[in-house]
């Protein structure tokens, strides 16, 4: 029997190159999980600092991948004339869970020169975007760019021992995005709840070190000629020397058909995320079922096209057919994503299904789950047959190639992800972006049919199946994609108006009981039941009632306008509204009849920007704060429910001034840990509306009859204060639950809600209550 290890007469090791293939398969599965967490971690971090806004927030994410690009390239252009690529590679693993750990205290210790610099360039609002972007590429730069070398060392480590090029790549390739996956579960589902982003940033931090390790332990094991790999010189699996070098035509064509396929599929991933929102609960979970699904089936394309790869096709032709395919698959899904809502009633109704499939949203995810899979198939399958077509199977070069490749592709990422973003998406919506980007790949794939024919490269030679791409698909399109999926997934509602927004899809709709309602996304945010505007209303009135002289008002978050409609009332106040979504704005339009058309008082002022950004940023005092936010489990409202906001709510105060926080008292799990968080931050709190409004202030306030009396009085908002049942302090008082004595006993002690452990998001990692 062969044994895995054994040692050779010149005092070396010698391994199966099976072992060895697995050896080099679970470090850089390591390193996939790794790099995952570690962007969910830093683009959190980062997002605090910049905001959640989209440009913000592609500002991280471009920052983040063009350090892949770089180090893939640079990375690429060495490794082919290093002795010991592995070697090399175990430190830049190490390296990364190096860099990696440092990178939060980057980013706090770049704090205050970024709001020095915001201060600086504030007034010219282009520049603050490239402001974001140079920050952050100076946090992510050294351990995005030593990720990003990591492939074609690995690669070219790999082919020094296993001569099957198009094969490693297959299968490191699947397992590194088997790894990113796995990272993407563990990040969403276990580690930030659990360990916050610190304690996951210092696990993917030993995982870095793990894999280093093992690599390293592997480059030293049998001295300078180490695992003993097999000569350059010799024949590769292709039956050829392994002098074999791509002419510079095949380079080009490859390297930018590949860009352009990077740049289509990172704009599908946001623009089928976007549409898919719709039909998920907009929590992190569900956002992380989406990134591993497809991350996943990258991985299983990967992996698929390993078992054909050896084969001597013309793999510029199969490369131009898989582009062809990706295109049509992106034209056909969009008859598909309508059928979703009807998909899954029919499996819920089904009874050999009831028992197993109770929850309607687990069948809904699922079927978004089969929706996306077709298409990152597809996907996956590409970078295995690039680099087959470009190095021909052969190992000579495959660290550059490999490079240059990735780079090309992660460059165009990049701009897939913003032109698909930031452009496409508000400018054409998602149906007419995803039939463009659709004759976009079919264009690609007209010109590498017209290559690998061996024709000399004309444009005029590929209209022929350029033109069906770009005319043929959005004639026979499906006319209304978003208008199907709204209708088949709000069954019974009149939809009256729908914008597909920067941020999110917003809708108006009317439901059977005759109510408008307004969806963010599947959610409803505000709806004008008589019952629901007089909470709203009460939560403007309440704090202009409470404070001897409210002048300045601040309010975060529009919704339907009730509250921040309440308070223009107060004609002496001036109020700022500081909203997110352009859309939510022009859905606000719909609801003039109960939020006293706001938009048109005088004393009332509009500003689009992320609030806690804008608490951050402003030296603006103000007598009144109050929200009408995101609910607390919904992915991204951390940011407006931790303990670190609550204190910039605070230092945005002034000496006299109120906060106003929304908490649903009767969710037994969410409500003790804002209000908890809350407390922690404000010397003084007292609870109204049966503690669902919780009021802190720097000074106690003043709760007598007689001054109550008087300010209601004064206020030139009373009459619409007596319209939502506060004409007297006694209607006040009357509301009054207690204080922070109060508060304590009723929610006890416990976690509080933190940057670093955003627990609202998380929610899976509380203890469930008994």
């Amino acid at each position: 029997m062969t044994s895995i290890v054994s040692k050779t007469d010149r005092g070396y090791y010698s391994i199966s190159s099976i072992t060895l293939l697995t050896l080099f398969i679970g470090v850089f599965f390591l390193s996939g999980a790794s790099s995952l967490i570690y962007e969910v971690a830093w683009t959190r971090a980062l997002n605090v600092i910049f905001g959640v806004t989209i440009h913000a927030i592609a500002a991280v994410l471009a920052s983040f991948m063009a350090g892949l690009a770089l180090g893939s390239y640079l990375a690429g252009t060495l490794a082919d004339r290093v002795k010991r690529p592995l070697l090399l590679y175990g430190l830049i693993e190490i390296g990364i869970g190096l860099f990696g750990v440092s990178t939060l205290i980057a980013i706090k210790a770049l704090m205050p020169m970024y709001l020095w610099l915001y201060g600086a360039v504030s007034d010219y609002p282009a520049i603050v975007p490239v402001l974001r972007f140079i920050v952050a590429w100076c946090i992510m730069l050294l351990p995005a760019s030593l990720m990003g070398a990591t492939l074609p060392l690995i690669v070219k480590a790999c082919s020094l021992y296993l001569p099957r090029i198009g094969i490693n790549v297959s299968l490191l390739y699947a397992f590194n995005t088997a790894g990113a996956a796995a990272g993407t579960l563990l990040a969403g589902f276990v580690l930030i709840g659990s360990f916050g982003l610190q304690g996951s940033v210092y696990i993917a931090a030993s995982v870095n070190v793990i894999a280093g390790m093992a690599a390293i332990f592997l480059a030293i094991l049998s001295g300078d000629r180490f695992l003993n790999p097999r000569q350059e010189s010799a024949p590769d699996s292709m039956g050829g020397p392994l002098e074999y070098r791509p002419s510079r035509g095949l380079t080009a064509a490859l390297s930018i058909s590949f860009g352009i396929s990077g740049f289509c599929a990172l704009a599908y991933e946001v623009l089928w995320f976007r549409v898919l929102e719709l039909f998920l609960n907009g929590t992190v979970y569900a956002f992380s079922i989406m990134l591993f699904t497809f991350l996943i089936g990258i991985a299983l394309g990967s992996l698929l096209i390993a078992l054909v790869i050896s084969r001597n096709w013309n793999w510029v032709a199969l490369f131009a057919a898989l582009q062809a395919l990706i295109g049509l698959e992106v034209f056909f899904s969009q008859y598909a994503i309508g059928k979703i809502p009807r998909v899954r009633d029919a499996i819920v109704a089904m009874p050999e299904f009831s028992t197993l499939f109770k929850d309607s949203n687990f069948v809904m995810a699922l079927v978004c789950v089969l929706l996306l899979l077709p298409l990152t198939l597809l996907l996956g399958m590409t970078f295995p047959i690039v680099v087959q077509a470009l190095t021909g199977g052969h190992s000579r070069g495959s660290g550059a190639s490999v490079g240059g490749l990735n780079a090309a592709n992660t460059l165009g990422a990049i701009l897939g992800s913003l032109v698909g973003g930031l452009w496409l998406l508000p400018a054409m919506g998602s149906q007419n972006s995803l039939t463009l980007l659709g004759g976009v790949n079919l264009a690609v794939a007209g010109v590498l049919f017209v290559y690998s024919a061996g024709m000399r490269m004309r444009p005029i030679w590929a209209l022929p199946v350029i033109l069906p791409g770009l005319v043929l698909l959005p004639a026979l399109g499906p006319q209304d994609m978003l208008g199907e999926v709204l209708k088949n997934l709000f069954k019974g509602h009149e939809i009256i108006w729908y914008e597909e927004g920067l941020e999110n899809t917003v809708s108006i709709q009317r439901k059977p009981d005759k109510f408008l309602y307004l969806y963010l996304n599947s959610r409803v945010e505000a709806y004008d039941a008589p019952d629901m505007v007089n909470y709203h209303g009460a939560i403007g009135h309440l704090p202009m009632l409470l404070h001897p002289d409210p002048k300045d008002v601040l309010v975060i978050g529009l919704g339907g306008g009730a509250t921040p409609g309440a308070i223009s009332s107060h004609k002496d106040s001036n109020i700022e509204i500081v909203e997110l979504s352009p859309s939510m704005v022009r859905a606000a339009e719909f609801f003039r009849h109960v939020n006293h058309d706001l938009f048109r008082q005088e004393n009332v002022q509009l500003r689009l920007d992320d609030g806690r950004n804008h608490l951050l940023l402003t030296d603006k005092k103000y007598d009144v704060i109050t929200a009408d936010v995101l609910h607390p489990n919904q992915a991204g409202s951390d940011n407006l429910y931790s303990h670190e906001y609550f204190q910039l709510v605070k230092e945005a105060l002034s000496d006299d001034g109120i906060a106003v926080q929304w908490a649903d008292s009767t969710h037994i799990i969410m409500y003790p840990l804002i209000a908890r968080t809350f407390a922690s931050v404000f010397p003084y709190v007292t609870l109204w509306y049966d503690g669902s409004l919780i009021i802190g202030s720097k000074k106690q306030l003043n709760l007598s009859r007689d001054a109550l009396q008087a300010r209601i009085d004064a206020t030139s908002g009373r009459e619409e204060a007596k319209a939502v049942g506060l004409s007297s302090a006694d209607d006040l008082l009357r509301n009054y639950n207690g204080d922070a004595s109060a508060l304590r006993q009723r929610i006890g002690d416990g976690p509080i809600i933190t940057d670093d452990r955003p627990l609202t998001e998380y929610y899976e990692s509380l203890p469930k209550p008994k």
